[in-house]
């Protein structure tokens, strides 16, 4: 049983392989400098529609959280 377990766990540590870039496995977004940031708005707390072109120049935090 231990040899079992011992070789299930060495098939997996094998095949576990480590990713080169994490951002491109992950399929997020890479941006560039000078690359065109899509549109993108959304409402805040006060009902208010906020786009991100209204930040123009200034650095934007975008924090997506989720608690499931």
């Amino acid at each position: 049983t231990v040899i079992a377990i011992f070789l299930s766990l060495l098939a997996l540590w094998n095949s576990s392989a480590a990713v080169e870039d994490p951002i491109a496995a992950a399929g997020a977004f890479k941006f560039n400098e000078g690359t065109v940031a899509p549109v993108f708005s959304i409402r805040n707390l006060a009902g208010d529609q906020v786009k991100l072109e209204d930040f123009r120049g200034k650095v934007v935090l975008l924090d997506f959280w989720a608690t499931w």
